[in-house]
């Protein structure tokens, strides 16, 4: 349809009808896991048993000082802010709002989390599910929101003075060589902030910085600056070099959670997962460069919203395209790309929608002729067909 035509069919939706973009998300999801469980139900077990939800946002930057909806962020640009709740283990989105440049997702995240759980397949919502956020959830909202639910918690702590005198107490021998990260160790101390879960704990990691190699700027508000200890924070580069000869440079990421840390082994584990909260960046930066989110083209709340979920609504379909197509080799999943073998939705563009073909009438039946090659178009119809009809 036109442009202009889609822009106020968009205008139109009421929230209700937002609402039921979620809904019928989570029956997408349904559907595709109960296919999956059929053409390989070994993987569809694996990512039921142990479910993890990410809670992030992004900021998309617009042009126009009369653009509903958006706001100066502390960059000083002017940006909406996609909040998006994603099915890790799938790289499928779940939830989502449109806020401004200025809006706090905390405000919003437990809300968020509820709708995000709602959306999760009923075989999903009976395994084992986690949530994890970074520091900008750092309050106890969506702590709370978890418990209540029985969902445990991963959220980024931001690095406070009494973060720092918790780690000044940390023993030389409390720390453990941190999973596939070199030169990182992670350490547990009691720490329970006020109106958080009981059972709550801190979780720090440190990452030893090799100044030869220039890991640490010399500008002091260089942003792995702010990472150093509060004693090194200022020291300039000179001063910094003769303190890691002696006692080491070392970055520090604090974590609050409920996950058992009771061991060494254990914290480590609990790091290493919080660690891959980065995959719902690939999924924003698949987004932006493969689906349009990178701009919002209007100057109506509505359409933009619009605009964002047919970005995310990209992003899912990619998602299940890659989980019901991917084949399973040696025990991992091999897909159509170099991402954990799933393939970026411009890749797919290039290589699955954009194919030049003929469609050809013979003997009563169609056919679809492709150029000469090998095609991924080829192998992925055929993947499909083969899928068994939803029931």
């Amino acid at each position: 349809m036109a442009s202009t035509t889609a822009a106020g069919l968009a205008r139109k939706f009421i929230e209700g009808q937002w609402a039921a973009v979620e809904t019928g998300l989570g029956d997408v999801h349904t559907t595709a896991l109960d296919l999956l469980a059929q053409v390989d139900p070994d993987r569809a077990e694996q990512l039921t048993a142990d479910v993890t939800i990410d809670l992030d946002t992004t900021d998309v930057e617009v042009y126009g000082r009369l653009k509903q909806g958006v706001a100066f962020n502390h960059q000083g640009q002017r940006v909406a802010r996609p909040h998006v709740a994603t099915w890790a283990d799938t790289a499928v989105v779940l939830a989502a709002d449109l806020g401004s440049g200025r809006d706090d997702p905390r405000a919003t995240s437990a809300e968020l989390f509820h709708r995000a759980l709602a959306a999760l397949p009923a075989q999903a919502r009976a395994g084992r599910v986690r949530v994890r956020a970074d520091a900008g959830y750092f309050a106890g909202q969506l702590a709370r929101a978890a418990l209540f639910v029985g969902v445990e918690f991963a959220i980024g702590a931001r690095r406070i003075a009494p973060l720092w005198r918790i780690l000044d107490g940390v023993a030389a021998d409390g720390w453990t060589d941190a999973i596939d990260m070199t030169g990182a160790q992670v350490a547990v101390a009691d720490y329970c902030p006020n109106w958080w879960p009981a059972a709550t704990q801190l979780l720090i990691r440190r990452v030893r910085l090799d100044l030869d190699h220039g890991q640490v700027s010399g500008d002091p508000r260089a942003r792995r600056r702010r990472t150093l200890h509060p004693a090194q924070r200022a020291l300039p580069l000179d001063d910094l070099a003769t303190v890691a000869k002696v006692d080491g440079v070392f970055a520090y990421s604090f974590i609050v959670t409920n996950l058992d840390v009771s061991t060494p082994a254990a914290a480590a584990q609990a790091e290493y997962w919080y660690r891959h909260r980065t995959k719902v960046e690939n999924l924003f930066r698949d987004t932006k460069h493969g689906a349009a989110l990178r701009h919002l083209p209007s100057g109506h709340l509505a359409v933009n919203r619009a605009w964002m979920w047919g970005a995310l609504l990209a992003a899912t379909t990619s998602g299940w395209l890659h989980h019901l197509t991917a084949r399973t080799r040696d025990g991992r999943l091999v897909g159509h790309g170099v991402r954990g073998g799933q393939a970026m939705i411009a890749t797919l563009r290039r290589r699955l929608i954009t194919i030049p073909a003929r469609l050809v009438r013979h003997a009563r039946g169609l056919t679809l002729r492709l150029p000469p090659g090998e095609h991924l178009l080829a192998e992925v119809l055929a993947r499909v067909r083969a899928l068994p009809a939803p029931s």
